[in-house]
């Protein structure tokens, strides 16, 4: 049974601060793009709205793969999609067919750009850089075996997000009248 790194975002514990974005950023030096973006999602009248933390979801059947003319994608033994930004065209299939917005074309280098898991830190060890940051531990990362993914309901997380890409992200449900920030 092959294992999966996948990130966790606990919606009871993202306040919108937007540090996963800004981090991220800053480590990669980008500018005029996200490689992360903080949602926010409009529920019940009685109920605030929820935030959540996206970025690329490492889909076990990710569209970018089958759909980039250039081979430009490559999906990991554990899970992680990456992609060669040197052999992008910058033809934009990836991000018109991604359902999530999580591919977006780099004004600076005019080619495609996504979240790569901070792959480098992942193999010293180390995480990704804005679950490093999270100031409430809202972003965390685990390694879930590839049947676990594919039983995961994402309706149940309230969030509209498709599920025929099967992407690899844990969302816990956000509990009503509660907030924990992180520990420390």
């Amino acid at each position: 049974m092959t294992s999966h790194l996948v990130f966790s975002i606990d919606l009871n514990r993202c306040i919108n601060c937007k540090t996963c974005e800004m981090a991220c950023n800053d480590f990669y030096g980008l500018m005029g793009m996200h490689r992360r973006n903080v949602m926010t999602i409009e529920t019940d009248v009685d109920e605030p709205p929820l935030h959540i933390s996206i970025s690329c979801n490492h889909c076990m059947n990710p569209v970018c793969v089958y759909i980039c003319p250039e081979n430009n994608f490559q999906v990991r033994e554990d899970g992680i999609v990456v992609h060669n930004p040197s052999r992008c065209k910058g033809c934009q299939r990836c991000v018109e067919a991604c359902p999530f917005d999580a591919l977006k074309l780099n004004p600076k280098t005019n080619r495609v750009d996504k979240c790569n898991f901070c792959v480098d830190r992942i193999e010293e060890g180390l995480r990704p850089v804005c679950v490093e940051n999270c100031i409430t531990s809202a972003l965390s990362i685990m390694r879930v075996s590839s049947d676990e993914i594919t039983s995961n309901n994402f309706q149940d997380a309230d969030v509209p997000i498709v599920a025929y890409t099967r992407p690899s992200i844990n969302i816990l449900k956000k509990q009503k009248g509660h907030i924990f920030l992180r520990e420390g």
